[in-house]
């Protein structure tokens, strides 16, 4: 019964995304003069070139590391919204901590980079704690308060980049670019693809082994799906608020890779929405850390076709956002009317049969 409800449940998000893709090639088509081109590029042209398919790739390691941070929270019972701001303080973090190493590397890469993505982490992380340090002190709402020092903290790290640590030889508001040995291994040269995405990728593995088969995994579930039938069973609210940490240090880290990526520096606004696509991806996998893999690369694709149809075509390169609200819209709704109905009456059916039996 379990396994036939999953397979349900995923079947409902399959026809969502399908619907929500027939909905975007609508908007397409409506918002562009050049339709044919427009649908051309934003379908195809992130897979034209292996180029533009390995930075899809490269993009979409930090949404998914965001996207894990979410998961974590949600199974919890805790509503992160903060994973903006956090991942916004992991790249200054991350950039602060290899600008102290100094302009020529004092370390060796197999150290400072280690270093830097801890930074990153611990500087979420420790954003995160205050959420749930407010909430244990004053029972003050995690949704609330990760969202208000969110907003504050993306204020302050752009005004820090954009102000005392703004490299004046450029004309970007941005730090100075790390040295080439402080940056992220690449894979797949010239390509922007790192090492980053295949430590998401793994980062997904260790998480849906950790949700999946440890002791704790299975306590935080239960705590986030009934606070507290497990607070009667001995589990503490420590559970929730060390879920929130580490959904703050997964954020954090998230920014630390956009810095040692592809970015090379940390830029003012560089998070560019990666807090709230984790969050979007999140929801779409239903927080089942493996599934946030294909959600991740499912957004990113809306994002770099958005970008593809921009350039070959006059369509907005804001149609991702657009279409990305589309189909969370579609998917947090639960199910398709169609489907809805049908799923009704074979549990209607279900009970009939069982009732004639007896």
């Amino acid at each position: 019964m379990r396994s036939r409800a999953r397979s349900e449940a995923w079947l409902a998000r399959i026809a969502a995304l399908s619907l929500a893709l027939a909905l975007a090639a609508a908007y397409a088509v409506l918002a562009s003069s050049e339709p044919r081109r427009a649908l051309a590029a934003f379908f195809i042209g992130p897979f034209s070139s292996p180029y533009t398919f390995f930075a899809l790739l490269e993009n979409a390691g930090p949404l998914l590391v965001c996207a894990l941070g979410a998961a974590i929270a949600f199974r919890s019972g805790a509503f992160n919204l903060g994973g903006e701001g956090q991942a916004a303080v992991g790249c200054l973090a991350s950039a602060l901590v290899l600008r102290a190493l100094g302009p020529s590397p004092s370390l060796e890469p197999g150290l400072a980079l280690p270093l830097a993505l801890l930074g990153a982490a611990a500087a979420g992380a420790a954003l995160a704690s205050l959420s749930a340090f407010a909430e244990s002190w004053s029972g003050a709402e995690i949704l609330l308060t990760t969202f208000l020092l969110s907003q504050a903290a993306l204020i302050t790290v752009d005004w820090a980049i954009g102000g005392p640590f703004r490299d004046l030889g450029s004309n970007l508001l941005a730090m100075a670019p790390l040295p080439g040995q402080y940056r992220l291994p690449r894979l797949a040269p010239p390509s922007p693809l790192s090492l980053g995405a295949a430590l998401a990728l793994g980062l997904a593995l260790a998480a849906s082994l950790f949700v999946g088969r440890t002791r704790l995994g299975y306590e935080l579930s239960l705590y986030g799906r009934g606070p507290g039938f497990a607070r009667a069973s001995g589990l503490g609210k420590a559970l929730g608020s060390g879920a929130l940490i580490l959904s703050g240090a997964l954020s954090g880290l998230a920014g630390g890779l956009l810095v040692l990526g592809q970015a090379g520096r940390a830029v003012e606004g560089m998070t560019g929405g990666v807090g709230w696509n984790g969050l979007a991806a999140a929801l779409i996998a239903n927080n089942a850390p493996l599934a946030a893999i294909p959600s991740a690369l499912f957004l990113s694709w809306l994002d770099a076709g958005a970008r593809q149809a921009s350039i070959v075509s006059d369509l907005s390169p804001d149609a991702s956002t657009v279409m990305k609200a589309v189909a969370l819209l579609l998917i947090t709704a639960r199910y398709l009317p169609g489907i809805g109905t049908w799923r009704k009456r074979r549990l209607a059916r279900g009970r009939t049969g069982q009732g004639a039996g007896q």
